[in-house]
């Protein structure tokens, strides 16, 4: 039987896995439990996070997670696609393997929540820094998944803490740009946005609330790389 890792907690990233695992047939969710992910049954899947890590301690299924930059797993992996061309290079890794980020599978589930433009500008933190800002433009990531995703798309531009904020902003066509809120409660996660932005060819720059630069996918490599990550994940839930 087919498994995948399900997170704890109430991160807008992290809940995605409960829809695409079982919008592909795989409804056996395995809790994520810390320090380390041991013991782990035979074809368990890992999709959104950043588990390829001395974390993972179990012979799992990759599908589109990614590395930190700085610990690499102790244990042979099954590696279907990975997160990007930076995780790919550092574990040693064929270029051919960096996918994209699992959340490109939900493309069409995310632009069917489209609502119409309202705004000028959203803010999305991390979860760490969710009470830094307050506004009426703040979208919290613990937010209900559907209930996030329309709260994006009414803005123009969205300026994002949290990496799958920008991510969703990019589904969804909406100009993006990485920002520090609060650099000593989360510091930015270079390695893992840059990783991301890899598989677009962007060079990020990061910025802050009232200094940045925005980006964007082209449609034509949102497409790609949406296709490619769904087949990926078709293919192993037919396995």
């Amino acid at each position: 039987m087919k498994n995948y890792l399900k997170w704890p907690g109430n991160n807008f990233g992290d809940k995605l896995n409960d829809i695409i695992f079982p919008s592909i047939g795989i409804n056996n969710c395995i809790p994520y439990n810390k320090p380390n992910l041991a013991n782990l049954p035979l074809d368990t899947a890992v999709g959104l996070g950043t588990l390829l890590t001395k974390k993972i301690r179990s012979s799992v299924t990759v599908l589109g997670t990614g590395a930190d930059g700085t610990r690499k797993p102790n244990v042979n992996l099954d590696y279907k696609f990975v997160r990007g061309s930076l995780t790919a290079k550092f574990l040693g890794l064929d270029h051919s393997l960096a996918k994209g980020d699992a959340a490109y599978y939900l493309k069409n589930y995310m632009q069917a929540l489209v609502r119409p433009k309202e705004y000028k500008v959203g803010i999305v933190p991390h979860y760490v820094n969710n009470n830094e800002l307050v506004g009426s433009n703040i979208i919290s990531p613990t937010l209900p998944t559907n209930k996030f995703i329309k709260e994006i798309s009414k803005y123009e531009i969205i300026l994002a803490e949290a990496m799958h904020g920008a991510i969703c902003a990019d589904i969804l066509r909406i100009p993006w740009a990485p920002i520090s809120i609060n650099q000593e409660r989360y510091p930015i996660q270079f390695f893992k946005w840059q990783d991301w932005a890899s598989v677009f060819d962007i060079d990020l720059e990061f910025g802050t609330t009232n200094s940045y630069k925005t980006f964007l996918s082209t449609d034509k490599q949102l497409d790609a790389v949406s296709s490619d990550v769904r087949n990926q994940l078709s293919m192993f839930a037919n396995q």
